[in-house]
């Protein structure tokens, strides 16, 4: 982290976390990073000493706690994976002269906001202290965690933010976004675990969870020492190793976005959710259930740049007339021919295999898909005004629409809409070519959301 490293102030801090996003800051005399860890902020604590195992901490600890009932795993439960069937509520007796060789304390309070009951390990309190970056007025609960013996963590999320700091020790905590949940496979949300994930990390079963292969690709890994800390945001879905006999102490605090659940809001709230992911999964390149799947208009992965046609290439209208099929590229002469041939197979009430008129959608830059619809304007209307309203699947309805966008990003309004007139020419009413293509969009934004459904929500609605 560098000689000049400084944890973030109160207000810095507070601006980091309400974005929620990993974002590394760098000043040149200050050099901290807000997605490392903290390092040797717990240093000061009176716990650092005191919990010292070297020194008597374990002796100490079992003095200030003596008798306690905890949420724990027993010594044959070390890999807890979101299953409460196995996490099972057990008596630790932590009183002088008495051996415990494997346990696992969970989560047992130190403070709890707004209770009126006093917390288990309240006489604790007085041996740590709340970083001076949060609000201790915020801080809604303060944890205990101990591991005996090495020890790790299902993948799971929690409902609010988290600084874990680590007083003897070691932990190595692995982090994924919110979106990585596609790959994380959680549990349904009717069940008792629903933050967890279904996925054994250990002996991930990839027939099941194919997804889980490319988990890694998303995540971020950090190891946490003995007097450091690392900050978890809300929602980012974690998984933690712990070294023997490690001791942790965690803050839980929740979000202005928390508060605003269980509101007359929610409502709005879900379909607000359900149609941001909506809008993501329809540009994402995730495999929905149809023979033809990729539909994503990213440039980078298309191999070519719409940008890198200067505005003037398409703003040559004027000569439409000229336009044939000699006029054309061998390329577009090729993809003309692919169109051509999936309406005469529509015409004649069949389907084309794989969908290969949404694969040239795809595949032809704006440019040449806007050169050879007018070439259809002149020479096969029929066959242009019979792909609009017969050949098109869900997907290339999308991808058309999207290639629209796209000329419409890089030409002048004027050169657009004399291009519309062109087009729209071939139908005796434009209004029903219009409303062919937002029936196919709507099927195909219905398949997305059948997606989105199944692979967030574990439901199936088809």
């Amino acid at each position: 982290m560098g000689e000049n490293w400084r944890p973030p102030s109160r207000d810095e801090f507070r601006e980091m976390a309400a974005r929620n996003i990993p974002e590394v800051t760098q000043d040149a005399s200050n050099c901290w990073s807000f997605w490392q860890v903290f390092p040797g902020i717990l240093r000061q604590w009176p716990a650092f000493e005191r919990w010292n195992p070297a020194t008597g901490g374990v002796e100490h600890l079992k003095v200030r706690t003596f008798v306690r009932t905890s949420s724990a795993s027993n010594g044959e439960h070390r890999w807890f994976y979101g299953d409460i069937r196995s996490h099972e509520r057990v008596y630790m007796v932590l009183s002088p002269g008495e051996h415990n060789d494997q346990f696992y304390l969970a989560q047992v309070p130190i403070r709890v906001k707004d209770s009126t009951e006093k917390p288990p390990l309240a006489s604790l309190e007085s041996e740590i202290s709340v970083p001076e970056f949060l609000d201790e007025d915020a801080v809604s609960n303060i944890n205990l965690w101990m591991s005996s013996t090495s020890s790790r963590s299902s993948i799971h999320y929690d409902p609010y933010r988290n600084v874990l700091g680590v007083v003897m020790g070691q932990k190595k905590v692995t982090l994924w976004p919110p979106d990585a949940a596609p790959y994380l496979y959680p549990k349904p949300l009717y069940g008792e675990a629903s933050n967890h994930s279904e996925v054994n990390f250990v002996e991930p079963d990839y027939q099941k969870y194919p997804r889980f292969r490319d988990a890694s690709k998303h995540s971020l890994v950090l190891v946490v020492d003995a007097g450091s800390a690392v900050f978890i945001p809300e929602a980012w879905f974690h998984q933690v190793d712990s070294a023997a006999l490690t001791i942790a102490v965690n803050f839980w605090w929740a979000s202005k976005q928390s508060y605003a659940f269980d509101t007359p809001m929610d409502s709005y709230y879900l379909r607000r959710i359900l149609m941001s992911l909506l809008d993501a999964e329809k540009v994402n390149k995730q495999q929905l259930s149809m023979q033809f799947t990729y539909i994503v208009l990213q440039r980078s992965m298309l191999g070519w740049n719409p940008h890198v046609d200067v505005e003037g290439d398409l703003d040559d209208v004027q000569g439409v007339e000229d336009l044939t099929v000699n006029s054309l590229s061998s390329l577009e002469t090729k993809q003309l021919h692919v169109i051509l041939s999936c309406v005469a197979v529509a015409v004649n009430n069949g389907n084309c295999e794989d969908d290969p008129v949404a694969n040239v959608f795809l595949n032809t830059s704006p440019r040449s898909l806007r050169r050879i619809f007018l070439t259809m304007v002149t020479t096969f209307p029929r066959s242009l005004e019979a792909l609009v309203l017969h050949a098109l699947s869900p997907v290339a309805a999308e991808l058309l629409t999207k290639q629209f966008e796209e000329m419409d990003s890089i030409a002048s309004e004027a050169s657009q809409g004399e291009f519309y007139k062109h087009f729209y020419s071939v139908f005796d009413d434009s209004s029903v070519a219009m409303a062919a293509l937002l029936d196919r969009k709507e099927a195909f934004a219905s398949k997305a959301l059948d997606s989105v459904m199944e692979k967030f929500l574990g439901y199936k609605l088809h």
